[in-house]
């Protein structure tokens, strides 16, 4: 599964290249702990660290605020349904700095979650409180999201913090439960809500993502 992440990490890289984002090293607005990503993508950072011989940082323990109501795939599948949405809670986000980032500079840079490469802005967000780009880009990382999710089935997803306890990677097994119950199981994909202006971009991106992960496990 973890070359096929990586793979899927890429291509979505190489489509969203022509974009001039105003991010750059040093910048990190955005580099919050209100990070989502599935148990797959966190075995990647587990997988990393063990590699690099880097130590996990203590996880924060204030979580429940970040438990999400919906999963990707299950906020499409209710809309393809015509079901409401559940609503989120009132204080989704946390924005104090996330505990990877050292100095401005992402820890685990090389495997850093799908939530992160989509944070960008063609405006210097910290600057100007918000961040800013083009519809087409939107659109593609939800549908990344929703590729990641799918190939994390029989996996969990949930916020960063929550999901590293989960894998083991806590402080013993009392916290792995509780980090357990603030995450969601990851959905299989029930179709995608793409625009038809922005159809024939995503069906070329999904093309890429078959050719290049077919032969991939």
């Amino acid at each position: 599964m973890s070359s096929v992440i990586t793979e899927i990490y890429e291509v979505f890289a190489e489509e969203s290249a022509a974009i001039a984002f105003a991010c750059g090293p040093g910048c990190a607005t955005c580099c919050t702990r209100s990070v989502t990503l599935t148990t797959g993508e966190g075995r990647l950072i587990v997988d990393f660290l063990r590699e690099t011989g880097c130590a996990l940082p203590p996880l924060p323990r204030d979580q429940a605020p970040l438990r999400p109501a919906s999963t990707g795939n299950g906020l499409a599948a209710l809309c393809l349904a015509g079901q409401e949405t559940p609503e989120e809670p009132e204080s989704p986000w946390l924005f104090e700095p996330c505990f990877f980032l050292k100095e401005g500079l992402c820890a685990i840079y090389p495997v850093r979650p799908f939530a992160c490469r989509s944070f960008n802005s063609t405006v210097n967000c910290g600057k100007t409180g918000m961040a800013e780009a083009p519809e087409w880009f939107l659109t593609l990382a939800i549908v990344t999201n929703q590729l990641l999710e799918d190939l994390d089935r029989g996996g969990f997803w949930g916020n960063l913090a929550d999901v590293l306890a989960f894998l083991g990677h806590g402080r013993g097994e009392a916290v792995k439960s509780a980090a357990r119950e603030r995450l969601l199981p990851s959905q299989p994909l029930p179709g995608l809500l793409v625009p038809p202006e922005e159809r024939p971009r995503i069906n070329r991106f999904l093309a890429t993502v078959r050719e290049r992960t077919a032969t991939r496990s």
